[in-house]
This record gives C-alpha cells, sequence and structure tokens, in this order.
C-alpha cells in the first residue's frame, strides 16, 4: 500500500489479477473506489505525483504508469531489474533516478535514471556483503540516503548522492545469521521526526537505531591501454585494505570509493595487462577524487602441444584441451593430426585437462609454458566422464523447470537448512562441474523439477572387449519440503542397443538425501554388454509440491587395454579402477600366459616406487594405497616384457 496526496494505491489483491487499486481518501471514513491498473500482478509501489513504480515481482520488473486519470492509469514504460524478482522502488529526492530491490539469493540495490521514462538507463548495482548470499528486501531514500533493509545482513545505509555510485556509509546487523533465505531484517523506516531509523527483525525483534549520516568518498576515473590510448573495459578495481571492487565499462570509466576517508592504495588489474597499484591516493568525505590509469599489454608467445593414445602412441585427433592458470583460460580442439595451437598466449604455470569420449579425461599436468616447450597430453582408453567437457549426453524434457544443466553447482537451501541443489560437485575427479537439474540459485524451488521429468543419455560405448565391465557413477537426491509426501523419483537405465534395463530406481526412503552418493553394478548381472551401450537416467516429478533436486557425476565404466588370442579369448588384458583414486587402485588382469609376472608402478622420474609379483594368470590385486598424490605409470610385465602400460593418477 502507498499513500500519495490523498489518494491510496493497493498491491496484491486478488482483484483485476493483482493490480494496483485506487481509492479516494479525501473521506478516509468513506474511501472512494476509482480505478486499478492494467496488466500483471504488482507486489509494492511508489507514489510521487501522477507517477505510479510498481514491481511486478513475479515478472522481474518495474513499469513507470500515469496516474493523472485514476479511472484509466496508462503504462508509459517498463524495465527488468537485475535478478528479475523484483520487489520494492523508491524515488530519489529530486525525482530523477529510482531505485529497486529483488527479494532473491545474492541480490542487489540498483538504481536507474528515469529523468527520461521512455529511456530508463540502469546507472549502478550494490551489494553490502559480496558472494554471501544475502536478499535485500526494501529500502527507502531520506536526503539522498538509501535506508535498506536486507535481511540476515541487517539495516544498510547508502550514499545515493550519485546514483552512479552508489557507496555504504552505514551498517548495523541485526542477525545472528548469514546467507540466503528469508530471515533477520525484513522492513526499516527512517522517516520519524527523531531522525532514528526503526528496524524489525523476523527473529530478533524490533529495533531503534540512532543513525549519523556521512557521505561516501567517491574515486572515479578512466583507465585506458597505455599503447593505444583506446578505453578498457572490465578493468578490476580494488581499493586495497577494504573489500571495496568495482570494473570499468566499455566507455574505460570507472566509478567507485568508500566510506572513511584516508589515504589508500589502489589496484588496476585486466587480463592481458599487466596489474598496476597507485599508492598515497587520498580519499574525503564528499569529494570526487580523479585518477586515471593506462595499463601495459603483456607481451604474449605462440604455443602448441598435441594429445596421444596411451595405448598406441597415435595422435587422438578433436580430443578437447583446457589451460588455465587461473587468470586465463583457453579452451581448445586437437585437430586432424592430433595437435592444438594457439596464439598470442600469455606465459605461465598452466593445468592442462583434456578428454574425448573413449578417453579418460587427464587434468594431471601442471607445467609452465613460455613458448619454447611442446605440450603433451597422454590419454588412456576408457569410458570415462566427469563433465569437464561436453562429450554429447543428450537431454529430454516435459517438465516447467529444472531442465539438466552442465555447470558448476550453485547451491541452494531448504527451509530447514539441509542442501536442495549441491553446492559442489563429487570430489576428486577434474574441475568443478556435474550434471544437475536446473542451477538457478535463489531459493530451493525455484529452479527445481516441476510438472514432469527430465532425461539424459549418455553417448554410445563399446563394451565388447572388457573383462567383467562394471559402470560406476556418483549421485545426489534431495526431495523434501512441501505439504505433501515427497514421492519424485530418479531411475537409471541401461541399455545395449536392443533392450533396456533397470539399473536402480531412487526415492528419498531409500538414500541419504544431500549427499554425493557412489554406486557401481556389475553390467552382466543386469544385460550382455555389447557394442552400442547407453545409459539413460531419468527424474520425474510427480506433483505433490516438494522440491526435486537430482545431480550426476563421475561416471565411467572399468576399461582396459585388451587382445585377442587366436581362439578368440580375451588375452594380457589390464583393467585399473577407479582411476583416478583417492585410495588404491583394483587392478583386473588376463594373462595369455604366466611367466615372471608382475605390476610395477614408477612415478615421473621414471622411479619404481612399488611392486607386486603376480602368481596366477588372471585375477585382481589391489595397490597404491600409500603412495602420494600425483601422476604415475603402471605397467604389467610378463615374460620379462612390458605387456601393458596404463597412466594413473592418485588423487589428494
Amino acid at each position: 500500500m502507498h499513500i500519495e496526496a490523498g489518494y491510496v494505491y493497493l498491491f496484491g489483491s486478488n482483484l483485476f489479477n493483482g493490480a494496483a487499486l485506487i481509492c479516494d481518501l479525501n473521506d478516509p471514513w468513506n474511501p472512494n473506489y476509482l480505478g486499478h491498473s492494467q496488466g500483471t500482478y504488482i507486489h509494492d509501489g511508489y507514489v510521487r505525483n501522477d507517477t505510479l513504480f510498481s514491481c511486478h515481482i513475479y515478472d522481474g520488473y518495474f513499469s513507470i504508469i500515469n496516474v493523472a486519470n485514476k479511472a484509466n492509469p496508462v503504462t508509459i514504460n517498463t524495465q527488468n531489474t537485475p535478478d528479475n524478482f523484483t520487489h520494492n522502488s523508491w524515488l530519489n529526492d529530486a525525482g530523477n533516478a529510482l531505485f529497486t530491490t529483488d527479494e532473491v539469493d545474492n541480490s542487489v540495490l540498483a538504481s536507474y535514471d528515469i529523468s527520461d521514462p521512455n529511456n530508463i538507463i540502469l546507472l549502478d548495482k550494490f551489494q553490502t556483503a559480496p558472494g554471501s548470499q544475502a536478499i535485500v528486501h526494501n529500502t527507502h531514500t531520506l536526503n539522498d540516503y538509501a535506508v535498506v533493509s536486507w535481511y540476515k545482513e541487517g539495516v544498510v545505509v547508502v550514499d545515493i548522492s550519485h546514483p552512479d555510485n552508489m557507496i555504504e556509509v552505514g551498517h548495523y546487523d541485526t542477525s545472528p545469521l548469514s546467507g540466503g533465505g528469508f530471515d533477520g531484517c525484513w522492513g526499516v523506516y527512517p522517516f520519524l521526526p527523531s531522525g532514528n531509523i526503526v528496524a524489525s527483525d523476523i527473529s530478533e525483534g524490533l529495533f531503534v537505531l540512532a543513525p549519523t549520516y556521512v557521505r561516501g568518498c567517491y574515486l572515479e576515473g578512466t583507465a585506458t591501454d597505455a599503447n593505444t590510448s583506446a578505453p578498457l573495459s572490465s578493468v578490476q578495481v580494488e581499493i586495497l585494505s577494504t573489500s571495496v571492487t568495482k570494473f570499468s565499462k566499455t566507455t574505460g570509466v570507472y566509478k567507485t570509493g568508500y566510506s572513511n576517508a584516508g589515504t589508500y592504495s589502489v589496484k588496476y588489474s585486466k587480463l592481458g595487462y599487466i596489474s598496476q597499484t597507485i599508492n598515497n591516493v587520498v580519499l574525503q568525505n564528499g569529494v570526487v577524487t580523479i585518477q586515471d590509469v593506462q595499463l601495459v599489454p603483456i607481451s604474449t608467445v605462440s604455443i602448441s602441444g598435441s594429445v596421444i593414445d596411451g595405448s598406441t602412441n597415435l595422435p587422438i585427433p578433436n580430443a578437447q584441451v583446457n589451460l588455465t592458470d587461473g587468470a586465463y583460460n583457453y579452451d581448445l580442439v586437437t585437430d586432424n593430426a592430433g595437435n592444438f595451437n594457439v596464439s598470442n598466449f600469455v606465459t605461465g604455470t598452466y593445468t592442462v585437462t583434456a578428454g574425448m569420449w573413449g578417453y579418460v579425461t587427464d587434468c594431471s599436468l601442471t607445467t609452465t609454458i613460455n613458448g619454447g616447450n611442446n605440450v603433451v597430453v597422454t590419454l588412456q582408453p576408457g569410458w570415462y566422464d566427469d563433465f569437464v567437457f561436453d562429450f554429447g549426453w543428450t537431454k529430454t524434457s516435459t517438465a516447467n523447470t529444472g531442465d539438466w544443466v552442465r555447470e558448476e553447482p550453485v547451491g541452494t537451501f531448504n527451509n530447514n537448512g539441509s542442501l536442495a541443489n549441491p553446492e559442489l560437485d563429487k570430489s576428486n575427479d577434474c574441475n568443478d562441474k556435474c550434471y544437475m537439474s536446473g542451477n538457478g540459485g535463489g531459493g530451493s524451488g525455484s529452479d527445481d523439477i516441476d510438472d514432469g521429468g527430465v532425461g539424459l543419455s549418455s553417448p554410445i560405448f563399446d563394451l565388447t572387449n572388457i573383462i567383467s565391465p562394471k559402470i560406476y557413477y556418483s549421485r545426489w537426491i534431495y526431495n523434501g519440503g512441501g505439504n505433501g509426501t515427497p514421492n519424485d523419483t530418479l531411475y537409471f537405465y541401461l541399455s545395449n542397443g536392443t533392450q533396456e534395463v533397470l539399473l536402480e530406481k531412487v526415492t528419498i526412503s531409500n538414500v541419504n538425501a544431500s549427499k554425493w552418493t557412489d554406486v557401481n553394478f556389475l553390467i552382466s548381472n543386469y544385460i550382455t554388454p555389447t557394442a552400442t551401450m547407453k545409459m539413460r537416467v531419468y527424474a520425474e516429478d510427480f506433483g505433490q509440491g516438494n522440491v526435486f533436486e537430482v545431480a550426476l557425476d563421475k561416471f565411467f565404466v572399468t576399461f582396459g587395454n585388451v587382445g585377442v588370442n587366436e581362439n578368440g579369448t580375451l588375452a594380457n588384458a589390464l583393467s585399473v579402477f577407479p582411476n583416478p583414486s583417492n585410495s588404491s587402485f583394483n587392478i583386473t588382469y588376463n594373462l595369455s600366459e604366466l611367466s615372471n609376472a608382475f605390476l610395477q608402478i614408477e612415478d615421473i622420474t621414471g622411479r619404481v616406487v612399488e611392486a607386486k609379483n603376480i602368481v596366477s594368470i588372471a585375477g585382481n590385486i589391489e595397490i597404491g594405497s600409500e603412495l602420494e598424490s600425483g601422476a604415475y605409470t603402471l605397467r604389467l610385465i610378463n615374460s620379462d616384457k612390458i605387456i601393458r602400460t596404463v597412466k594413473i593418477i592418485k588423487a589428494k
């Protein structure tokens, strides 16, 4: 509700789809209905003179509505807000800037130039605790300060005298809690004659605060290329010894600042440029300090590399390769000769990851790349996927939300504090990605599986020449919340091209929720292995209104370099699982003959670090439990000959 100039504007009722109702209060004992806005549900709004700024929370935008004719309001323009869940809005004193909040995890206070309602311009975004996932709720403005209720962060006072450079100048945390979710300070009122601020905390009660309003210290300037003087966008500007970080715009202009006056060092950094720190920058309250900067480009080199098959030493075409040092990231694909090349490469120490369907993804190589060395990655044959790369899993969906995505997971929490969507992928694999059912963040039910099912199918894999193949994967399931009994279901199927069997049916009643769970199955117990195998995952929501999240990671099948002897039986076979491993390795072998046979593990220098004799022509051996983390070579030796060689990875 908002009252302005003798009229009340009512929001979110069950009339007219939740439009704004306008009533005349000139006779407050007999309010007179005059009209309503058109369009979608309005959650909240702010009115000044004959203009309504309405917040359409479920549609994610605010609208500017001319209400001069109360019986026939006219929408002038609309604008989506940064997090598309527009909860509240308020004008500054001059009436040329509007401030909005989005009621979702990790949301921001946003400012807009609305001096021309037909040309709304986003000016700035502000967070009080970046990375905390905290939700901003309501903002009010007074004397060019925004006084904001910020759920688990409390009351925040922001200097908005420069709407394009909002600076926090006051903060009182009312809650012992932190993070996302709906608790803590959800209402604040700064308009009392005393000047005191009244704040309401959902769990902690009422707070009366006596504020001291001060102006921020503004730091502004332009970042350019030292060689060309061209403006540089996305330059990170850090006021050292504070938590303040901002970035330059496409024009090279940056605007930042801090609450406390003083002398600071300011660091400027951008990918491809040498970082620069300027010392003794003086900041004063209420004063704009101008500090321009020119960054020098980093010199680059050209590099080359290759990916080869560890069993044949032949090149692998179309293998995917990633090189990253944390700041720089290169995604490449090998050519028909198994080679890759990069020009304009920034030298440094990189982690090299390579993979392809039909091989075990390798991320064990960390090396200094300076252009003078050739980067070689060896991949061992195997059916393995930890979803660092896109190997072509296919998706189907009949659900409204929660389709499968291959990303780094964003954790969401249910009301009882349990994780719904995972926050981390499965440990001890390459990188940080997995497949999961939606990854939109926000509340636990904002991007879960709703009203249907989502399917995920692997590429085809060939198991015809593998001894007793087992299939392994890690799964995640959460099903809870809501009013009904959780009944959603996760299915795993295996097909050999002619028939499909159910490996497992997973519900909340037979697993530990919110936990990565490792499972494995001996394939021959379920289906005949063929050259056209495929795994299919299907998760179905049965409509009880519960949160339903699932995830998949670290899929692999035990695989060995196998030969076929003249009688058609498997000979000189070697299979290692799991690989990588954070404990021991299970070695399955099958020899055509037995003569002084043993397994030998060598480190990267060629030094033998462990060996075990083989006393039977076929069997299983555990090895490597005492190895330090790193990359090793495992050799199967028989009759004084190296029969098979496999790279193994001992994870931390």
